[in-house]
């Protein structure tokens, strides 16, 4: 049976994103000896309805929140950090990917179902392994990718544990670079 190599792409400018109503978004291309790769900042303006996950209900979509989407070339991930109204990190969501890409001028990765959350206060949760697990199943996806996620996953999880402050400042100080 052949295989399908055809995963979910996902824009920077959240154009898939049916709770997103009206947004801004900007992009540009970083160079520097502390990142290369592109950042998008997605401003929204006006959604649907507002996210909200785990027990106490943490919002993390809703009118006035910013995106930051950052693409680190050659890293197989897209790391979003989430924030809210007031310009306060809410948490880091990060997309395995098997590739980032540019088309048309806006970042896009190609999930590889598998995510990691970095919660504001540290917890880190890792979800959708049953997404990863049904697509290796189903021939989405190879041993390779299967493999290349859990990879990924765990040096992120590493990196977050011994590294939330400068996740931290790096994420302001681009959301500032953005809004420029």
């Amino acid at each position: 049976m052949k295989m399908e190599q055809k995963l979910k792409r996902r824009f920077a400018d959240g154009r898939a994103n049916t709770s997103i109503l009206k947004s801004k978004c900007k992009n540009m291309y970083i160079n520097n000896r502390e990142f290369v790769g592109n950042i998008s900042l997605l401003q929204i303006e006006e959604v649907k309805e507002e996210w909200r996950v785990d027990p106490e209900e943490r919002c993390i979509l809703a009118k006035g929140y910013y995106l930051l989407e950052i693409y680190p070339e050659n890293k197989n991930c897209c790391i979003t950090a989430i924030f809210n109204n007031n310009k306060e990190i809410v948490e880091w969501y990060i997309d395995i990917a098997r590739n980032l890409g540019v088309q048309d001028g806006m970042p896009y990765e190609d999930d590889l179902y598998l995510d990691v959350v970095i919660v504001h206060d540290g917890r880190i949760h890792l979800l959708d392994e049953d997404e990863l697990e049904q697509a290796y199943k189903q021939r989405i996806i190879s041993k390779k990718d299967y493999e290349l996620a859990y990879e990924k996953a765990n040096k992120i999880i590493e990196f977050a544990k011994a590294n939330l402050e400068n996740l931290k400042s790096f994420s302001y100080k681009y959301l500032e670079l953005l809004e420029k």
